[in-house]
């Protein structure tokens, strides 16, 4: 926060609650915020879905298609199969661009983006309260820089999901005309395009877990550096989804600005990615920073007189 007059009236204000120590640990393990991850998994299957309905629709079209070019000897049945089959995925993809539209997909982001932020701010405020026994003033949490990570989050997440079926439409496109040129069964087709649409779902349950957490992680991050917390203790979820690195990191107390590097075990032992990542900041990471508080350096946003 950097005004030195508000850091010394939240010195004397928490002083007490480090006693003979000036550090002092969270008197809580924040709550990784898994009601927004879940909405945003409904949102990501809802937003599928929408391809789904449309594949659907023109499915049996296209199997006809591939079943009467394949009876037809004349030399040019597979440009007129490519030509059916391009009409029916551009018809696809419009529909699709339509239902999208209806959607209102920048709404529900934006609204699991506040959610989120929501969320975050209570645990923050809940941490604070029973660590440092002062109440925070949480539209200090609303301003612009934090604003600005909302938006730029919301932004690049309605990119990523509007990416998905898009991306889905090319390979199923590739794995048909794939199937016509192999002579693979209809029935073995259909499953291929039910296999691919069904591996792009849950790349899309994926990405929310994913989002969800970087989001977490970068409030975190902002709330605990710009309140003078300059380390945390790594804690995860502690079940059978934490990985090795995480699971090794679990407890340990880590800088802010010093972040860990992250490894996967192989036959050989560990292998040491060159990324270097705090709680929730790798991939689907679940994990959560315990903050340390530290007294010389502990400048939370609370009123004057509290």
């Amino acid at each position: 926060m950097n005004n030195t007059i508000h850091q010394e009236m939240v010195k004397e204000a928490v002083k007490d609650k480090f006693r003979s120590s000036d550090t002092k640990d969270s008197a809580v393990v924040p709550r990784y915020p898994g009601s927004a991850e879940r909405e945003y998994e409904r949102v990501s299957r809802s937003y599928m879905k929408l391809l789904n309905d449309s594949l659907k629709k023109h499915l049996p079209a296209i199997m006809s298609a591939v079943k009467h070019e394949r009876t037809d000897s004349r030399y040019d049945s597979r440009l007129s199969f490519e030509r059916k089959l391009r009409l029916e995925m551009e018809e696809i993809a419009k529909e699709l661009e339509q239902s999208v539209g209806k959607f209102g997909l920048d709404d529900y982001i934006e609204k699991i983006a506040k959610l989120m932020s929501k969320q975050t701010t209570r645990e923050w405020k809940r941490t604070v309260k029973k660590t440092l026994g002062v109440d925070i003033f949480e539209d200090y949490y609303k301003g612009e820089a934090y604003e600005q990570a909302l938006k730029q989050w919301v932004s690049e997440n309605v990119l990523k999901i509007k990416t998905i079926p898009q991306d889905t439409l090319g390979s199923l496109e590739k794995i048909i005309l794939d199937g016509y040129q192999n002579g693979t069964s209809l029935r073995q087709m259909q499953r291929d395009i039910q296999n691919e649409y069904n591996i792009s779902k849950r790349n899309a349950e994926l990405l929310a877990r994913d989002q969800v957490a970087t989001l977490n992680a970068s409030i975190t991050k902002m709330q605990q550096t710009d309140a003078g917390v300059k380390k945390y203790k790594w804690s995860t979820s502690k079940d059978s989804r934490v990985r090795d690195c995480h699971r090794e990191l679990h407890g340990k107390i880590i800088s802010w600005d010093d972040p860990p590097e992250m490894w996967y075990m192989t036959k050989k032992g560990k292998v040491y990615t060159g990324r270097h990542c705090n709680p929730g900041e790798d991939y689907a990471c679940r994990c959560v920073a315990i903050p340390i508080f530290d007294v010389n350096t502990v400048d939370v946003p609370i009123k004057e007189g509290k």
